[in-house]
Parts: structure tokens; C-alpha cells; sequence
């Protein structure tokens, strides 16, 4: 159980002054153990044999008395005390002129009252009683987590009953894992002020408090903090410290003989899939060398041939993103900085000029005749910058819709990014509207039968695209090889099924945005998970 210290006495009772001795640091004198209070009498033994860590009380009155008798000089008795094994002295004001060794003094205001002894050893009792209390229910309660779930479990029950946040660090500084509200981590510099478990070292910081302690594990170091308002932390914190530091060091140690670390491709893809929570987000950002509040772009990779998509990937790949990638579905998922993502996507459009030196059909697949229907050998997309690691589950979905627009044959290049409307054009737009029901019933009320699985509906929908794209029969009739009089025949059919006027430029854009709608593609797949 967490020891009780002079800084604790001095927060119960705001009377008590603190004055230390030459050589002694105010920091270092709160930090003495105490264990019970005990008085100076007037009659030899001036005082009963100390045991250690006691608080001596010692009177004006007393101290009078004493010199009177001629028994003993004061002199020689402050020497005496300075001497013991004793925690502090505790005297009143203009009492004693000269430091008693390297003794702390608790300067109390005034006379000591004359029942100091039984109040100071009744509120140490009690305090002790509490902690003996809370150090049951909180070792039950941390046993519990511990068996359920481990170190992450353990932190959060113990945050839980502290109202407290905790982390937990290695040896370079890196998080394990944290719980609570503000987990922020304790930089390098001020892991090697830690104390070895279980003392603790309390830290100043610019919000507040930080109490820490190493723990030795398995052959390796981890350090333990709590963190709390500046002066508010207390002896029911130490021993929350001190309970969670042993159990922890006892999973460290099992940790270090049975588990391996987390794949960082399998990190990479729980941030991608939103299994990250909140505590973790900063352990996770650290293995995989990113910000958790970094700015972060989510890219799409996908080839037909492995061999190939091996050989893009070491032509396009930073180096430092190759420990940031995961294969999800049928693609290979990344997250980038936005210097990595520029980098890559310059390589990767320099390799789309050498590989694919022009469109390979004037419509996109679906509305083409399905003999010179084509896809590319492989594509690459990068969603739009999402604020923070939290976020990326929503970069993956832009990336998601930019690939299954390339799929359908409804970009013109095998690299986008969403951002950058020269790649995605209205589609950027209508991204707000994939997988709404409200979609498919524009498509449907501006296409009407055009939109029939039939042989006719399907050749009316080719020969729309080409008229939307080309603008003119003859290089309708040219593309799709057939007579121009077909040409006019079939745009006169589609004329009269929608509805809509061709040569009225308003219908022709609706007649175009319903063929963008229905290019769009399928509601966002299943992930493996």
C-alpha cells in the first residue's frame, strides 16, 4: 500500500509551513514517508525510541520545561533528534534559530495545541484506513480487467476509478497504451527523472501534474505516469500508481514470453476500418510514424497482375511509406503524408504516359460495345487529405468510390485524386450522392427504358453516350460504325423514351448526369475484415 508522505499532511492541514534545511530540496522533504506522530516530554526519556518515519512534536512549553529542570540542554536535544530516523520535526514559530542537521521542519502557527499528538496520529489512522480500503476494491477491480483484457482493460478500469489519465511507455519513450481523457505522453528527456517502482517521482509540468515510476519487466524497462491538475495530486493516486505499476509489470513480463507485436500492415488497416479507439490512437500513430493528429491521405492501389503490381510499387513507392500499407479487399490500401502522396502520385502519372500514351475507348465500358470494352492494367487513387488519423476511415471512402469510378470506365486515367477536378470532374459532386436511393431515381426518371437490360435499351444507351460525348451523329455514326441515318433513327427513339429535347443544351446536361449517376459505382463494397 501507497506510503503517506509529508506532502500529504501539509494538503490536509493548510496550517503546517515547510522549512528546510541547507543541502535539502523542499521536493525532496515532501517526499518523506511518515509513519505515526509521537511528542518530546518534559521527564527523561525525553522521547519513547523511534521506529522510523515518525513526525517528533516538540513544544515551546516542553522545550521550556526541559531547560528549566537543568536535565537537559536544548542544544544537545535538537542534536539528538537530527540524529533519528524521523521524518520531520514539528515545533512552532521563532523556536529554533539554527537548521537540526538535514532535519525538516513543519512550522505550525502559533502554540501547539496540547492534543497535536492524538489529532495528527487519528487522521493518519484514518487515511491509512481509507487507502486500505480502495487498495481492496481497486485490486479486485483491476484483477478483474486484467484476466478480461489485459493491459488496455487495466488502464481504463484504473482511469476509471481515479478520474485520472494514465499511460504506460518503453524504454524510448514510445506508448504502449494509455486511458482517460488527456493521455499525453511523457517526453524522453523526463523518463530518465523516474523512480524505480515503488517509489514515484512527482513532475511540474506546464498543465499540471505528472507522478511516475519505472518498472522493470521481462528483461526490459516501461515507465508508469498519472496525470493530474497541478496540486491536486494525492496519496490515493500514489497507491493507484503503485497498484497498477505491479500488476503491469506482471503482464509485461507474460507479454514479453508469449505475444509479439501488432503487424504495423495490421495497424494500418484498424485505423483504416475504424477499430482504433481513442486511447490507443496515439500508440498505434507511433508505430506506424505518424502525428495521431497529423494531417493524412488514404490511397488505393490495384493492378491485374501481381507481378506487375510489384514492380509499380518499388518504381512509385517512398521508401518511408512502405511500412504504412495493407492489402484491403482486392487493393492495397496506404496512409501518406501529403509530401509522400505528391511524390508518388508524380512517379505514378509518369508511368501512365509511358504505359497508357492515349484513352483506350471514347465511352466508358459500360456504355461501349463489350467487344472493345478495356480496362487499365492497374490504377491508383488518393482521397483528399482527412485532418487527422481519427479520420480516415473517410479518406478510405473517397478512395473506395474513385476506384470503383475507374472499374466502371468512367475516369479518363488510371491515376485521380479526389481533390483535383481535372481527375474526377462532376463526379466530385455526385460523391455525396453514392449509394443514396435518390441516385438511382434520377438515373431512372431521366432515362426511363434506356435503362432496360435488353439488347435495344442497351444500344440506345451506347449510341446516348457516344451523341454526349462526340456532340454530332456523323462521329456517332463513325465511332460506333454504323449509318449515320441509324444514328438519327436511334436518337429520335431516345428522344421520344426520355422525354427530353437533344438539342435543348439543358436536357443534354440532365441526360448527361443521369448517365454520370448510373456510371457511378456499386454502394461501398465489404472489406474483409
Amino acid at each position: 500500500m501507497a506510503e503517506l508522505i509529508l506532502r500529504d499532511l501539509c494538503r490536509w492541514d493548510r496550517r503546517f509551513v515547510l522549512a528546510c534545511p541547507p543541502g535539502l530540496s523542499e521536493e525532496s522533504a515532501l517526499e518523506r514517508p511518515i509513519s505515526w506522530a509521537i511528542s518530546v516530554r518534559a521527564a527523561p526519556p525525553f522521547l519513547p525510541p523511534p521506529r522510523g518515519d515518525e513526525l517528533v512534536i516538540l513544544s515551546g512549553r516542553i522545550l521550556r520545561e526541559i531547560q528549566a529542570s537543568g536535565l537537559a540542554e536544548a542544544d544537545d536535544l535538537l542534536e539528538t533528534l537530527a540524529e533519528a530516523p524521523i521524518a520531520a520535526l514539528v515545533t512552532e514559530p521563532n523556536l529554533i534559530e539554527e537548521p537540526v542537521g538535514s532535519l525538516p521542519i513543519l512550522l505550525f502557527p502559533g502554540p501547539l495545541p496540547l492534543d497535536l499528538e492524538s489529532t495528527l496520529n487519528r487522521l493518519l489512522t484514518e487515511q491509512r484506513r481509507a487507502l486500505y480500503r480502495l487498495s481492496t476494491e481497486l485490486t479486485r477491480e483491476l484483477s478483474r480487467a486484467a484476466l478480461s483484457g489485459g493491459l488496455d482493460a487495466v488502464l481504463q478500469a484504473a482511469a476509471l476509478a481515479s478520474n485520472r489519465s494514465l499511460l504506460l511507455q518503453d524504454s524510448e519513450g514510445r506508448l504502449l497504451t494509455a486511458a482517460g481523457s488527456t493521455p499525453t505522453p511523457t517526453p524522453p528527456t523526463a523518463l530518465t527523472q523516474a523512480r524505480t517502482h515503488p517509489a514515484t517521482r512527482l513532475l511540474s509540468e506546464s498543465r499540471g501534474e505528472r507522478l511516475l515510476t519505472a518498472i522493470a519487466a521481462g528483461g526490459r524497462v516501461a515507465y508508469l505516469s498519472l496525470l493530474a491538475e497541478a496540486g491536486e495530486t494525492t496519496e490515493r493516486d500514489r497507491l493507484v500508481l503503485s497498484l497498477l505499476a505491479g500488476l503491469c509489470a506482471s503482464l509485461l513480463a507474460q507479454e514479453s514470453r508469449t505475444a509479439r507485436p501488432t503487424p504495423l500492415s495490421q495497424l494500418v488497416a484498424d485505423l483504416l476500418l475504424g477499430r482504433v479507439s481513442e486511447s490507443t490512437l496515439p500508440l498505434v500513430a507511433q508505430r506506424i510514424g505518424l502525428g495521431p493528429n497529423q494531417p493524412v491521405i488514404v490511397a488505393l492501389f490495384a493492378a491485374n497482375e501481381p507481378e506487375a503490381a510489384e514492380g509499380i510499387l518499388r518504381r512509385i513507392l517512398e521508401p518511408s511509406a512502405r511500412d504504412r500499407l495493407t492489402p484491403l479487399g482486392d487493393t492495397m490500401a496506404f496512409l501518406l503524408t501529403e509530401e509522400e502522396a505528391i511524390a508518388i502520385e508524380n512517379r505514378a502519372r509518369g508511368l501512365v504516359r509511358s504505359t497508357f500514351p492515349e484513352r483506350l475507348t471514347l465511352l466508358p465500358p459500360r456504355f461501349a460495345d463489350p467487344s472493345v470494352q478495356s480496362r487499365p492494367a492497374w490504377f491508383l487513387v488518393f482521397a483528399e487529405p482527412v485532418p487527422h488519423l481519427r479520420a480516415v476511415p473517410q479518406g478510405l471512402r473517397q478512395a473506395r468510390f474513385l476506384a470503383g469510378l475507374i472499374r466502371e470506365g468512367a475516369l479518363p486515367s488510371p491515376v485521380a485524386r479526389f481533390d483535383t477536378l481535372a481527375d474526377t470532374g462532376p463526379f466530385a459532386f455526385l460523391y455525396a450522392l453514392w449509394g443514396e436511393n435518390r441516385a438511382a431515381n434520377l438515373a431512372r426518371s431521366l432515362l426511363g427504358p434506356l435503362l432496360g437490360e435488353d439488347e435495344r435499351a442497351q444500344e440506345l444507351l451506347r449510341t446516348l453516350a457516344a451523341f454526349l460525348a462526340c456532340g454530332s451523329a456523323s462521329e456517332v455514326a463513325a465511332h460506333l460504325g454504323i449509318h449515320r441515318n441509324t444514328v438519327a433513327y436511334r436518337l429520335a427513339q431516345i428522344s421520344e423514351l426520355t422525354g427530353r429535347n437533344l438539342a435543348d443544351p439543358r436536357d443534354r446536361l440532365l441526360l448527361h448526369l443521369a448517365l454520370m449517376l448510373v456510371s457511378m459505382p456499386p454502394a461501398e463494397p465489404p472489406v474483409a475484415q
